[in-house]
């Protein structure tokens, strides 16, 4: 056997994942096409042709992903890896909730979105080593609180738009752009599918984390924890809030920021409380 044939067998494989990559940013891109020119026509978009394709899109991006993520020496977890992560994340929720809600309007600054992290990962290399040492319970509690945490930044937008547009009804300030987004009561169902994803994602990534991350203490991650548990209690009140008390508005968004800046403590703010408060390397 040609012992220069792994090499190349591995080579074709990243060139396969590569044109997966390049491909799917042209189905994202003719999915915002379609959407922009329905926009500016005032007519219905082709919501099959838009699915499918953004369907294809998705499939052809997880390929690249996948293939970014297992490498032979290990798991790249690098930046521009977790770029294309965030990109596959906010492009999936929002297909998905598109094909139960006429958000079509939402997609188009959507998939430029996930078209610039799948560029980034495709044009720039991860400095970051694979680590070979991950199992796959920990690769699995790290990708599922990654996705928690981007698919919260997507309901955290959503709020933010919600607000806007109730704020500015109520005041008669009737924009062109509020003419593009969807209705009040879709936008506001739209954001609270997106908090229950999140809860979903968030509640599975806590509970890998307490099956599948050894030495507790030791890793220095209770700070963490506190924080994610945090986040999911509040998102918990927040949905029984309005299963129960009607909570809706601002009192969402209120909610949702919280949640959103508990999780960011979390992942990031742990790193603080331990290099800089505590002083621990």
């Amino acid at each position: 056997m040609n012992p220069d044939e792994p090499r190349k067998e591995q080579q074709r494989a990243v060139n396969v994942a590569i044109i997966a990559g390049i491909l799917a940013c042209i189905c994202y891109g003719v999915s915002t096409t379609l959407i922009i020119r329905s926009l500016k026509t005032d007519t219905q978009v082709d919501r099959r042709a838009l699915l499918g394709i953004a369907s294809l899109g998705l499939l052809l991006h997880a390929y690249y992903l996948y293939d970014a993520l297992l490498q032979p020496e290990g798991v790249q977890l690098g930046v521009t890896t977790m770029a294309a992560l965030f990109a596959l994340v906010l492009a999936a929720t929002s297909t998905g909730l598109a094909f139960f809600r006429r958000i079509e309007s939402l997609l188009a600054p959507a998939y430029p979105v996930a078209i610039t992290g799948l560029v980034i990962a495709l044009l720039f290399s991860d400095g970051l080593r694979p680590d070979p040492h991950l199992g796959e319970g920990v690769i699995a509690h790290i990708l599922l609180s990654i996705s928690a945490y981007c698919v919260l930044a997507l309901a955290l937008s959503q709020a933010t738009l919600l607000w806007i547009q109730n704020h500015q009804l109520k005041h008669r300030h009737l924009h062109d752009v509020l003419n593009l987004l969807p209705p009040l009561q879709t936008m506001e169902s739209s954001l609270f599918d997106l908090i229950s994803i999140s809860l979903l994602l968030l509640s599975f990534a806590i509970g890998t984390g307490f099956i599948f991350v050894d030495d507790f203490f030791a890793q220095h991650l209770l700070h963490k924890t506190v924080f994610a548990l945090g986040a999911w209690a509040v998102l918990v009140l927040l949905l029984a809030g309005r299963t129960l008390w009607g909570w809706r508005g601002m009192v969402a968004v209120r909610w949702t920021l919280t949640g959103f800046v508990l999780l960011t403590l979390g992942y990031f703010g742990s790193k603080v409380v331990l290099e800089v408060i505590l002083q621990r390397v």
